[in-house]
């Protein structure tokens, strides 16, 4: 029984343990870039299941939120209008290990800003975070 709780256990951190390793920051814009054009033609699974392949946030948990996404979505459309597409706000670096990719998505009516945090490890560049949030002037 215990061996079967560990196996368990071990198998819900793999997933994520050997998220697809990026070169370099550019590489990162590339993909971030493509989770972007997916989300904001309205393919918000296929943007979170790219983003997924190159983070180390836990796939279920990225899966939680994108199941919290598509339940706001309706909600957003009426109020903010449809998605007519997305911006790259800016690409800042903190020393040498550390990254932060700013997009906006742009509504008929409003924006959502979207964060890509990303970490250079021993292996390369992985997302370490991502979110959303419809907070336009966070971007200043």
């Amino acid at each position: 029984m215990r061996f079967a709780f560990l196996l368990a256990l071990a198998l819900l951190f793999v997933p994520h343990a050997y998220a697809a390793k990026l070169e370099s920051t550019d590489a990162a814009v590339a993909v971030t870039d493509q989770v972007m054009k997916r989300v904001a033609s309205g393919d918000l699974r296929g943007g979170f299941e790219l983003a997924k392949s190159y983070t180390v946030v836990p796939p279920a948990e990225v899966d939680a939120i994108l199941g919290q996404a598509e339940l706001q979505r309706p909600m957003l459309v009426a109020r903010f209008g449809k998605s007519i597409g997305y911006e790259l706000i800016r690409n800042d670096a903190v020393g040498d290990s550390l990254s932060q990719i700013v997009y906006i998505q742009r509504f008929e009516k409003h924006a959502m800003v979207w964060r890509f945090v990303l970490y250079r490890g021993s292996d390369g560049w992985t997302i370490n975070s991502f979110k959303y949030a419809d907070d336009i002037a966070s971007v200043f």
